[in-house]
């Protein structure tokens, strides 16, 4: 009976440093993006070439606290909003990333295609008013707080 109790101790044990060994911890930031930018191109394509041309970078920094160095799954969100009301979303599924700093390509997250569907309602042109696109990665097998960061610009 003593044997049973330590041997179900360990087994707990085992399991708690596992659970415990599995949290992940990053931030996602967007270099080059002042808190609120004015941008006075109003077609969506302006901003694409801003990525394509590193004048923006979406860095994301991701380490696993276990030292695991395997590969996560991510579930990729973009919301849009438009004076702070959503106005488009989309979701990806399962982007494997391996722990470390990595730039993330514009074409990872939907915002441009969000963007011009948006402007596809008026001409091809985004209307003025304030925008906020928020990207967010959430780890897709845990438990996990998501990782995001919002991007604010103002046509004008």
């Amino acid at each position: 009976m003593k044997s049973f109790r330590y041997i179900l101790c360990l087994m707990f044990c085992l399991a708690v440093s596992t659970v415990i060994g599995q949290s992940l911890s990053g931030k996602l930031n967007v270099e080059g993006w002042n808190k609120i930018t004015e941008w006075k191109s109003q077609e969506p394509v302006s901003l694409f070439k801003n990525f394509r041309d590193g004048k923006h970078k979406i860095l994301f920094r991701f380490k696993n606290t276990s030292g695991d160095k395997d590969i996560v799954l991510f579930q990729m969100k973009t919301t849009l909003a438009h004076n702070g009301k959503t106005i488009g979303s989309s979701q990806r599924s399962d982007w494997p990333w391996l722990p470390g700093d990595m730039y993330v390509p514009v074409e990872a997250f939907d915002f441009i295609p969000l963007l011009q569907k948006a402007a596809n309602g008026n001409k091809g042109k985004l209307m003025p008013g304030t925008y906020e696109i928020r990207l967010e990665m959430k780890p897709a097998q845990r438990d996990a707080q998501p990782i995001h960061t919002t991007l604010t610009f103002k046509i004008i």
